[in-house]
C-alpha cells in the first residue's frame, strides 16, 4: 500500500502545472459552492425566522375549525387558564396568545382594510425581539392604552406616522358594530410583504374589548426549547390539554406551504452541488485520462513486472484522491474567506434595491447576510471526493486492461 501511495504522489507532480491548474479549478468550484450555499442558508434562515418563529411559532394551539374557516367566533375560551397550562408543560418557553380580526382603519381623509392582531407585549417579546422589526417609534407598551403598531406599507397608504390617530371600525363577535380610536406608536417592517401592507398590532386587551371576546383568543403561538424535537413536544402538549375543542399542531402541519418552502433548502443546495461538481468531474476525467495515456508504456512495464490489475486501479484512484485532497485544502481556505465575508458583511443590494426585495412573500433586507453550517461544508468536501473517485474510475479500468507487450511497444 505504501508503494502505491508513494508512486501516486510522485505521479501527481510529474506534470506540476496540469495538476495545479486542475486542483485550482476544483478549489474555486469548492469555494464558490461554499459561498453559494452560505448565501442560500442565510436567506432560508431569514425565511424560517419570519414565517415560523415570528408568525407560526414552533407549535400552534387553536380551535379545530379556526385555521380553515377563520370565523371570529371560533375561539379558545378561558384564555388565561389555557396559557398557564401550556406554559406549565415541560419544554415550553412561552405561549403567546393572539386574537385576529379584520377592520376598516381610517383617518379624516383616507381609509383601508387591515388585519388587526391583538397580542400580549410581554410574551411577544419572548417569542422574538419585536424591537428589531419596529423601525419608527416603539413597540406596544405593557398595558392596554389604545396603541397601534402599523406595517410600514399600511402607514404609507394611510399617510400616517408616529403620534397620529386612527379609528377602527369592525363587526364584533356578538354582531354589534365595534369602533374605537387608537394612537399610532410605531411602524414595523416584519419581513412579510403581506403583513407590511395590511398588518396592525395592538394590545390583546384592546382587541378583545373591540371584538367583544372577553378572555378568549384565536390561537397560541408556542415556542419550545428545541424545535428539532417538536413532534415529541406536541404529543406531550396534546396529552396535557386533552380536549376536542383544542387542536395542537407543529408548525410544519399548521402551514404546509411554509414547510414545503423551507424544505427546499437542501434541494437548492443539491442543485448547486450538482452543477459545480458535474463540471469538476469532467476536469478530473480529462486529467486522469491524459495521465493514463502518457504513461501507457510505464503502466505496461509495471504490469509486466507483476503488478495486478486491481493494484493499477488503486494507483489511479489514489492519485485522484490526492488531487481531491489538494483541491479541498485550497478550496476550504478560499471558501472560508468568502463565508466569513458573507456572514460578517453580506451582499449589499441597496444600490439597486433600496427597500430590499421580496422572495416567496418574504421581504429581504437590502443587505443579505450568509449563514454558516458545518454540515454544508462536510457535504461539499464529501461530494468532491466522491466525484473525483467516480470520474477516475474509467481511466483506472482502462489502465487495468492494458496488455503489457502492446503497452511497452507503444510510442
Amino acid at each position: 500500500m505504501s508503494f502505491l501511495v508513494t508512486v501516486a504522489w510522485r505521479n501527481l507532480w510529474r506534470h506540476r502545472r496540469r495538476s495545479l491548474i486542475t486542483a485550482t479549478a476544483m478549489a474555486v468550484g469548492v469555494a464558490l459552492c461554499m459561498a453559494s450555499i452560505a448565501f442560500q442558508d442565510g436567506m432560508f434562515d431569514l425565511m424560517f425566522q419570519v414565517m415560523v418563529e415570528q408568525q407560526l411559532g414552533h407549535a400552534q394551539v387553536h380551535h379545530p375549525d379556526y385555521p380553515g374557516k377563520r370565523v371570529l367566533q371560533d375561539t379558545l375560551p378561558d384564555a388565561d387558564a389555557l396559557v398557564a397550562r401550556v406554559e406549565a408543560t415541560p419544554g415550553t418557553v412561552v405561549a403567546a396568545p393572539h386574537v385576529q380580526g379584520f377592520a376598516l382603519l381610517g383617518t379624516e381623509t383616507r381609509s383601508t382594510g387591515a388585519l388587526l392582531v391583538g397580542l400580549d407585549p410581554a410574551r411577544e417579546l419572548k417569542v422574538f425581539p419585536a424591537g428589531e422589526r419596529v423601525k419608527v417609534g416603539r413597540f406596544l407598551g405593557p398595558d392596554a392604552a389604545g396603541e397601534l403598531v402599523l406595517g410600514f406599507k399600511l402607514a404609507e397608504e394611510l399617510h400616517v406616522g408616529e403620534g397620529d390617530q386612527l379609528v377602527a371600525v369592525t363587526q364584533a363577535s356578538d354582531g354589534s358594530l365595534g369602533n374605537a380610536l387608537y394612537t399610532v406608536v410605531g411602524l414595523a417592517k416584519t419581513g412579510s410583504a403581506q403583513l407590511d401592507r395590511s398588518g396592525a398590532w395592538m394590545h390583546l386587551d384592546d382587541l378583545q374589548s373591540l371584538l367583544v371576546l372577553d378572555d378568549q383568543v384565536h390561537s397560541l403561538t408556542v415556542i419550545s426549547q428545541d424545535v428539532s424535537t417538536i413532534d415529541t413536544y406536541v404529543a406531550g402538549l396534546r396529552a396535557t390539554l386533552g380536549s376536542d375543542t383544542v387542536e395542537v399542531l407543529p408548525w410544519s402541519e399548521a402551514s404546509p406551504q411554509a414547510a414545503q418552502l423551507i424544505g427546499m433548502r437542501n434541494f437548492s443546495a443539491g442543485i448547486v452541488l450538482g452543477i459545480v461538481f458535474g463540471a469538476a468531474g469532467f476536469g478530473i476525467l480529462n486529467t486522469m485520462m491524459m495521465s493514463v495515456f502518457e504513461r501507457t508504456r510505464e503502466l505496461g512495464v509495471l504490469k509486466a513486472l507483476g503488478m495486478r490489475p486491481l493494484q493499477l486501479v488503486g494507483l489511479v484512484l489514489v492519485e485522484s484522491v490526492f488531487l481531491a485532497g489538494l483541491s479541498a485544502t485550497i478550496g476550504l481556505v478560499l471558501g472560508g474567506l468568502l463565508d466569513t465575508y458573507l456572514v460578517t458583511y453580506g451582499l449589499d443590494f441597496s444600490a439597486s434595491l433600496k427597500d430590499g426585495f421580496s422572495f416567496a412573500g418574504i421581504v429581504m433586507e437590502p443587505v443579505v447576510k450568509g449563514s454558516f453550517r458545518l454540515g454544508s461544508v462536510v457535504a461539499i468536501v464529501a461530494a468532491l471526493f466522491v466525484v473525483s473517485v467516480l470520474a477516475s474510475l474509467y481511466p483506472a479500468l482502462r489502465a487495468a486492461r492494458l496488455e503489457p507487450v502492446a503497452s511497452i511497444r507503444s510510442e
